[in-house]
């Protein structure tokens, strides 16, 4: 792709266009000490020529074929110089590329671009590493390209301003880059996205994917370029730490059957080990292990299965009949050279001496510290680590959390542990992040303490896989000053159904991805949300006009409204589903006919599929519906804010209890009306 490419090309040295005067020649001819003088003169020109800025003699920008949001800029100069690129967009920002080494000819890579995006350039020599002494020379403009399509059925929104200039997640087979607007500014397709960590010192970064067991390590720089790391890593999983510019740990899996004399059933564990990866040779070095810790055949050190509240198992046995005992999701390094792990599978944090020895536990089995509080306790939890102060900062999942500490919610917390004289000790919390209203992640999610004091937290799974995926910037306080919500908005259901849709992690704390410098930072985030929602509102088939515009799209009620206001979200909304066979409902409501769905704007409703998008005066909603074959839906909304829908009030379109309400025959006839943009 070419897009925005330029061509400038200046004359070196430069011609004369005039005959010098010929009183002018006769006279240097005739005169010796004159000749001689212009000689001297001409010389000195030419070394003052040649000391002088380098001229661009060429240059170029075109988009890179491989990636939408990288771009390239060639530069021919007349000698040898250094030279960088400044590129702008009043909403985007501007930016500088780092500088490359002396050279005639340079091909300088730009990223941290949006998509479809138009930017201006300029590009700017110098000799030696001081850039305020840098020369300005030509420029031109380039647009970036249109994301590939698997980023179609993604739909991200955002509120704030992040106190970082970039944060990095993934979603499933996609790592990207958001500036501190919420835009997406880089991305990087792969098979497998898992645990990152750049290489220390370096703009690299090492990638731990692919399944637990079946795990390997790769290599990506910023521009898009992905090395398969050499070496055994199919048991490491969750986590790369690096130690030194040389050594990293990882937890790896090993696994133990205990058959008991005249046993037909054999115990069958997974346990962890902690691995040294020496990057130098490849080889991994076991520094310590579970089952040397623990006695991995006493049920008390075993976390009983369990299902949390929606059903879900979060118990420790897996397809293979194996009991997953120990199940480390994150090691970090404490503010004493201690290291930190979490015990997935244990409800439990625990630190290592740096000579892996136990320092201290911190709930689960044989627990150094007890809870004054119990809903300060913690679920499943992911990423702990300790902070400078010591308290322990954790995103706490919350799986089959009891009713009395507050039900299966997640969130972000930080624990202080105050030690007793005489040993013991108690676990406190000292803050939290919890949304309003919940967000239940029961598996991956992060929390990271940044430099600010701010947390960086992760919800980065719902329970129906379909929701929002949720990165929050919270501070001290807990109060949100930035928040990403990213969602399979219109994907398919055959979309739905391969996807694995979920982001790992969210990480913050940097500055670059290729050695840019940023010289302003974004101003806004500018993505024509009309113009993405009317274009799919096109290809759906519009039911029903009125307060709301309806659409039926793939499995999904859409519930659309352009200039909406708080009270059209007020007032809650009743949908009830009437099947063509009354047993396809669920038992509890054959007698009365019909599925009812309601819900409300400020409710996610995660068993239903439902994210509601409020922005820019818009109201937006998909409901999902029920797979069996539907004859009709009758919706609208309640006039009183949480009045019950009666089955009564629902099917009598004048009660007063219901403002507006429509009925919805299916199937929809094949050529609809066309929709416009509500």
């Amino acid at each position: 792709m070419n897009a925005g490419r330029e061509h400038a090309r200046w004359p070196w040295p430069p011609r004369r266009t005039a005959a010098e005067p010929a009183s002018v020649r006769q006279g240097l001819t005739r005169q010796p000490l004159l000749r001689l003088l212009f000689v001297l003169l001409a010389a000195a020109g030419l070394m003052f020529a040649n000391g002088c800025a380098p001229v661009v003699v060429e240059h170029s920008a075109a988009v890179s074929e491989a990636n939408a949001l990288i771009v390239e800029v060639q530069v021919s100069l007349s000698r040898s110089a250094r030279v960088f690129v400044e590129y702008d967009n009043p909403f985007a920002g501007r930016y500088r590329t780092a500088l490359g080494a002396a050279a005639k000819e340079h091909a300088i890579p730009v990223v941290r671009l949006r998509a479809e995006t138009t930017y201006d350039y300029a590009v700017f020599t110098v000799d030696g590493s001081d850039v305020s002494n840098a020369v300005r020379g030509p420029g031109g403009s380039f647009t970036t390209g249109a994301l590939p399509a698997s980023f179609a059925p993604i739909f991200t929104t955002a509120a704030g301003r992040s106190s970082q200039p970039l944060i990095l997640t993934d979603y499933a087979k996609e790592y990207v880059f958001f500036d501190e607007m919420g835009a997406l500014v880089w991305y990087l397709p792969v098979a497998n996205s898992g645990a990152v960590a750049r290489l220390p010192g370096q703009e690299d970064f090492l990638s731990l994917s692919g399944r637990l067991w079946e795990s390997h390590l790769s290599q990506f720089t910023p521009l898009g370029e992905v090395t398969d790391v050499p070496g055994d890593f199919a048991l490491a999983h969750h986590e790369v730490a690096f130690i030194d510019d040389a050594r990293a740990l990882m937890p790896m899996t090993q696994t133990l059957v205990h058959d008991d004399a005249g046993n037909d059933d054999p115990r069958k564990f997974r346990y962890d080990i902690l691995g040294v990866w020496h990057s130098g040779t490849g080889r991994v070095e076991q520094v310590w292990s579970a089952k040397e810790t623990w006695d991995i055949l006493d049920p008390a050190q075993h976390w009983k299965p369990a299902l949390d509240a929606s059903g879900l198992p979060v118990g420790n046995v897996d397809s293979e009949g194996f009991t997953n005992w120990i199940h480390i999701n994150s090691v970090s390094f404490g503010p004493h050279g201690n290291i930190v792990l979490s015990l997935r599978n244990r409800n439990q944090i625990i630190a290592l001496d740096p000579d892996y020895k136990i320092a201290w536990q911190l709930h689960g089995p044989d627990s150094d510290y007890q809870f004054p509080d119990p809903a300060d306790r913690f679920y499943r939890q992911h990423t702990a680590a300790q902070l400078a102060n010591g308290n322990i900062l954790l995103f706490d999942n919350g799986n089959a959390r009891p009713d009395a500490e507050g039900g299966v919610y997640s969130r972000a917390l930080e624990l202080r542990l105050d030690d007793e004289e005489g040993g013991g000790g108690t676990a406190v919390k000292v803050w939290e992040y919890r949304p309003a209203p919940d967000i239940y992640s029961p598996y991956v999610g992060s929390a990271y303490r940044l430099n600010n004091g701010n947390t960086l937290v992760n919800f980065g799974v719902r329970v129906n896989r379909h929701g929002p995926l949720v990165v929050v910037e919270a501070d001290p306080n807990g109060e949100e000053v930035f928040r990403i919500e990213t969602a399979l908005l219109f994907a398919s259901a055959e979309e739905r159904k391969r996807t694995l849709y979920r982001s790992y992690r969210a990480y913050a704390g940097i500055e670059a991805i290729h050695g840019e410098t940023m010289l302003r930072p974004p101003a806004a985030r500018v993505d024509s949300l009309d113009e993405r929602l009317a274009m799919h509102y096109g290809r759906m088939a519009r039911v029903a006009t009125g307060p709301f515009e309806l659409y039926l799209e793939d499995g999904f009620l859409v519930y659309a409204k352009k200039a909406c206001e708080a009270a059209d979200m007020a007032l809650p909304f009743f949908a009830h589903v009437y099947p063509k066979e009354r047993q396809d409902l669920p038992a509890d409501q054959r007698k009365v006919g019909f599925e009812s769905l309601g819900f409300k704007f400020n409710d996610t409703h995660e068993g239903r599929g439902l994210w509601p998008l409020v922005r820019q005066g818009r109201c937006h909603a998909m409901l999902r519906l029920p797979e069996y074959e539907i004859d009709h839906i009758k919706t609208g909304q309640l006039v009183a804010e949480g009045e019950t829908t009666t089955v009564a009030s629902a099917r009598n379109e004048s009660s007063a209890s219901v403002p507006w309400s429509v009925e919805i025959r299916l199937p929809v006839p094949s050529d609809p009306a066309p929709a416009g943009p509500p």
